[in-house]
């Protein structure tokens, strides 16, 4: 690749990654498995690697997961939940522990536990009492399920020890429950979960803990936050990970299969044991966590941007099976492109049956060398639609006919063209049926504008009975004759009506992220809205301008700039301004709480990096100044604070914090 071209692959990439990583963390509904999202990333990190400008802060790989969901009560962590490196095989672990020990000069012992694959979750406990329960959010502060908690009868809500504690775990359903529950949502015509943990993601964040209890919701335990050293057990000093689990245990907390490992044998037999008997446990695990033992060489390893140095997930190869490629589909997308499908003879894999699997581009079709009638091996994670790894030449059946990528749209007829950098064929019709209900789905779809009943479904039949042809007519519906539609009714067209109201409320950010332009994911959407405030500034910016923007290269400005002198893109947003949709970027805070108020960061903090704490600071309504001046108020101070602290003090008028002053502030 030439560095246009590198340029180019690195903002497809990040696009890709915000867009799956919304997908996972806000709307628990992944669309690939975590090994693929995990290739993509390791890929993406490649690349920007060659072209070094490429990698900035704005990287999705520098981000941690965001779970939290727009407008919920959040509560700052006391220490911030970090997301952990991936190993996907032996020898990655084995460099991983060798390079560990060549670091801290001295053997090493490890704490290797099952990785359950769940939803994250961190409870604070003080005076013995459970204070509050939080998901893991943004990694700085999580979304308040302390009522969803309550009717939990594995989780304790008072414990044996009456200091501050903030106690780390997942949340998960047991398979059983969680197969009888999407059996229960097939037969009322729900769509069923992707997997157990997108169902126990979806269970705690319930408006009614009655349903929550219903769920059947557990938790193992794992982990702690924030406590105040040195931390006792027995009359016992903690020192250790496997010392933490069993003082978890000792308060009633679940904990799962673990073993302490002099050496990287050990930790190796344990991970082949796991991974024969991952199928015989009543929950879902994705691979063995190793953790360095001893909390004091943790503390001396720290922390990467967003992982700790001192523990590496194992993941399990995910389950091969071979199967028969019956024939090729061709779907067309929002944006025109075409992507092929495999349609496979139905084969049993990970406790469901898979007849269809991705095959991305006619890229991977050449890649494959795949014909009619193949056997080929598929791999898949949880109940994602899978991936074709290879094909048995052995078997292939004589005269079997090679698959060829289509020329021309399977849906308008229209001749098909390659995108810029080659990797995709696209229809160039943007009328084309396909991409104008593509483009509705979107535009309907949870991460946009969230306009409930308005599914794949009910937009294709809309789109048949001429009832809409694009997005605007959404706004323009006929209620009386969708109620008179078989199986709806009355109440379903008040339901959608209601939904459709509510959209007009949607703030700026996920009305551009609706409107589908190319390259443009959520955290893009936002970072533009709050930059430029009107969808008129956005149209009106020069590619300089454009550029100015976090997040925001050479590629996306060009989409940006493309897409505002298209007649018809004008047009569109002409009428949605004209139905009442909102194209001015309203600041969306956690609480106001910090409003008024001016702050800056010196030194290093216990808890949380600079970023993060001002990220957290601006969401709560507070102001981070540049420097020490008189307009300063407040001087927030960790280790090392410097010459900023001295300014302070001689100002005479700056209130000195520190971090867990701020975080009560932030509480009250």
């Amino acid at each position: 690749m030439n560095k246009d071209e590198l340029s180019r692959e690195i903002a497809r990439l990040r696009a890709e990654i915000e867009r799956h990583n919304l997908l996972y963390y806000s709307f628990a509904n992944p669309e690939i498995s975590d090994y693929d999202y995990d290739q993509m990333a390791k890929r993406l990190q490649d690349l920007e690697a060659k072209l070094p400008e490429g990698k900035t802060v704005a990287s999705p790989l520098n981000a941690i997961g965001n779970d939290l969901a727009q407008g919920a009560k959040t509560i700052p962590h006391k220490v911030r939940m970090t997301s952990l490196d991936n190993a996907y095989s032996l020898e990655e672990l084995n460099s991983f522990i060798a390079k560990t020990q060549i670091e801290l000069a001295q053997k090493t012992i490890w704490c290797a536990e099952l990785k359950i694959d769940g939803f994250g979750i961190n409870l604070f406990y003080d005076k013995g009492n459970l204070q509050y329960a939080t998901t893991r959010g943004n990694g700085v502060e999580g979304e308040d399920v302390t009522a969803n908690f309550s009717v939990l009868a594995e989780i304790p809500h008072s414990i044996a020890y009456l200091l501050p504690i903030e106690i780390r775990g997942e949340i998960y359903i047991p398979l059983k429950d969680f197969l009888a529950m999407n059996e229960m949502r097939r037969e009322q015509e729900q769509k069923p979960f992707a997997n157990p943990r997108n169902a126990a993601a979806g269970s705690i964040k319930l408006k009614n803990p009655e349903e929550v209890k219903s769920r059947n919701l557990k938790a193992i335990f794992y982990a702690l936050g924030y406590y105040e050293s040195p931390l006792e057990s027995g009359g016992k000093l903690v020192t250790g990970q496997f010392e933490v689990l069993d003082f978890l245990h000792q308060l009633g907390f679940p904990t799962s299969k673990h073993l302490l490992c002099n050496s990287f044998a050990e930790v190796e037999g344990f991970c082949n044991q796991m991974e024969t008997m991952r199928y015989q446990l009543p929950f879902d695990i994705d691979g063995i966590v190793v953790k360095l033992n001893e909390l004091e060489l943790q503390k001396r390893l720290g922390y990467t941007g967003k992982s700790p140095k001192w523990a590496i997930a194992y993941k399990f190869k995910p389950e091969m099976k071979d199967t028969v490629l019956e024939e090729v589909s061709f779907q067309v997308g929002r944006t025109g492109a075409v992507t092929p499908v495999a349609n496979l003879k139905p084969v049993l894999i990970s406790g469901s049956t898979v007849s269809r699997a991705t095959l991305h581009n006619a890229d991977e079709i050449i890649r494959l060398g795949l014909h009619l009638g193949d056997t080929v091996r598929i791999v898949k994670s949880g109940e994602i639609i899978p991936k074709i790894m290879e094909v048995d030449l052995s078997k292939r059946p004589p005269a079997a006919k090679p698959v060829k990528f289509i020329s021309s749209c399977p849906v308008c007829a229209n001749p098909l063209e390659r995108d810029e950098d080659g990797s995709i064929n696209y229809c160039p019709n943007a009328s084309c049926p396909a991409q104008v209900q593509r483009r509705i789905e979107h535009f309907a779809s949870r991460e946009a504008m969230d306009i409930s009943g308005l599914g794949i479904s009910l937009i294709a039949r809309l789109l048949s009975e001429d009832m809409i042809t694009g997005i605007p007519d959404i706004y323009q519906l006929d209620y009386e004759r969708i109620a008179n539609l078989d199986r709806l009714g009355s109440r379903s067209a008040e339901n959608l009506k209601q939904a459709i109201e509510q959209s007009k409320t949607k703030n700026f950010d996920k009305v551009l992220f609706a409107l589908g332009i190319r390259h443009i994911g959520a955290i893009t959407a936002r970072s533009l809205a709050s930059y430029f405030g009107t969808i008129d500034d956005i149209a009106k910016a020069e590619m300089e301008d454009l550029q100015n923007v976090p997040d925001v290269g050479g590629i996306i400005a060009q989409s940006l700039h493309s897409f505002f002198i298209n007649p018809s893109n004008l047009a569109l947003i002409a009428a949605l301004k004209a139905a009442g949709l909102c194209f001015a970027y309203r600041n969306d805070l956690s609480s106001n709480v910090l409003e008024g108020k001016t702050f800056l960061i010196t030194g290093t903090l216990p808890g949380y990096g600079r970023k993060e704490i001002e990220a957290l600071i601006t969401s709560h309504g507070g102001k981070i100044l540049g420097s020490v001046s008189k307009q300063l108020q407040y001087l927030v101070t960790g280790e090392n604070a410097g010459s900023k602290l001295d300014k302070a003090n001689k100002l005479g008028t700056v209130k000195i914090i520190n971090e867990a002053e701020l975080l009560t502030m932030i509480n009250a």
